[in-house]
């Protein structure tokens, strides 16, 4: 368990393996799901978007990460009046929020506005931890890098395909392909920012501050 959890002063090669599990655990379940039969991209996406029984299975796993990584690093902030971790939580608690009501996509031509608030206080985590720290925080950088690439996708590549001359149905598949080089990186950096937060919550004390 120690091996996984993440702290602020986690260590580049430390952060890196953890985001290579939650990268790998993402493509296992889609590879898995596509496997079985089941559509994995509406696995991927939100349950309101499918009626079909695996519809949000692995966008649920995820909000229910975010939002246990919101809980725990309210907590530690609570416990020890720590701002950085209190700025995760509130990070953590919009992500989960945005991803369960899906607030960005009803935003319409105002969603990368919203992308640049996300940005914004990503930011002020990652100043707040390192400045904390004393060093780079490694953990919080790479799920920020990981979001960037996921929001790139999500802002850009519907884009790029229909400015191809492609047949309709390469055009159907690369917009699907797009979901899941939005989704499992989404998922990675979902992953260590949660185990930052938990890790934060249960392998440290005050005194270690």
């Amino acid at each position: 368990m120690r091996f996984v959890l993440l702290t602020r002063k986690s260590g580049a090669s430390h952060s890196t393996v953890v985001l290579l599990i939650g990268l790998i655990a993402a493509s296992l379940m889609v590879l898995t799901l596509f496997w079985l039969g089941f559509d994995a991209v509406a696995a991927l996406r939100d349950r309101s978007l499918s009626t079909l029984p695996e519809a949000g299975l692995i966008s649920d796993l995820g909000i229910l990460l975010m939002a246990v990584a919101a809980v725990a690093a309210a907590i530690a902030a609570w416990k020890r009046s720590d701002l950085p971790l209190a700025t995760l939580a509130l990070f953590c608690c919009l992500f989960a929020v945005d991803d369960a009501f899906l607030i960005h996509e009803a935003l319409g031509p105002w969603q990368a506005a919203f992308f640049a608030i996300y940005g914004l206080l990503a930011l002020l985590v990652f100043v707040l931890f390192s400045k904390t720290a004393s060093r780079l925080s490694w953990p919080i950088f790479m799920a920020i890098a990981v979001f960037v690439a996921s929001v790139s996708v999500d802002l850009f590549w519907g884009l790029l395909v229909a400015l191809l001359p492609l047949s309709s149905n390469l055009e159907g598949f690369l917009l699907r392909l797009g979901f899941v080089l939005e989704d499992v990186p989404k998922f990675g950096g979902i992953f260590v920012m949660a185990s930052c937060a938990i890790g934060e919550a249960v392998l440290r004390s005050p005194k270690q501050e």
